[in-house]
């Protein structure tokens, strides 16, 4: 023992520890001596047989291995978001591409928005980010504001194992078309 501040405090390998030793060993020996079954009692007395022992490898491996997989879990996570936010981005740039592509106020229907949307995902390489992108609705509102809703099936990193087939994503992108060029009067 030692006195550090106003605490106690115990060193294991100091000088308590070893006369515990010396002691244990004399009991047992005494034990045995006297008795001979003592040797299978203070075999199976785990106070008995000897200073307490023990391994940090299966912490240690259990430590990395939590930490792995909330790695794993934030990469996963983090590739979905970004995917969603590509889609995202793909859908008002490609609203954004109909209002400027629309001249008229005759050519800012449903078919004709819908058309420019079907070339304009043609025309665009989406890349591997996405699979079975496809055109959901294209709709031009009274108010001549162009919605495009687009999905496609996104493919997180380390996801891919669990879920082969992907995850199904969509998004919406809308542009308002204006209709006469020149300075607002708003």
């Amino acid at each position: 023992m030692r006195r550090v501040g106003g605490l106690v405090m115990l060193i294991p390998n100091g000088l308590l520890a070893r006369a515990n030793m010396k002691i244990r060993a004399r009991v047992q020996s005494r034990a045995l001596a006297s008795d001979p079954l003592a040797s299978d009692r203070l075999a199976a007395d785990p106070v008995a047989s000897g200073p307490e022992e023990g391994s940090i490898a299966p912490l240690i491996v259990g430590m990395l291995a939590l930490l792995l997989l909330i790695g794993s879990v934030t990469v996963a996570i983090t590739g979905a978001y970004l995917q969603t936010q590509h889609l995202q981005d793909m859908a008002d740039a490609q609203a954004n591409s109909i209002t400027r592509t629309i001249r008229t106020p005759e050519e800012a229907n449903g078919s004709a928005a819908w058309e420019y949307a079907s070339a304009y995902l043609a025309e665009v390489q989406p890349g591997q980010d996405f699979h079975a992108l496809r055109l959901e609705n294209v709709s031009v509102d009274p108010d001549h504001s162009v919605h495009v809703y687009l999905s496609a099936r996104i493919r997180p990193p380390l996801l891919s194992i669990l879920v082969p087939d992907g995850i199904e994503v969509t998004a919406h992108g809308s542009s308002r078309l204006k209709m006469n060029q020149g300075p607002s009067t708003d």
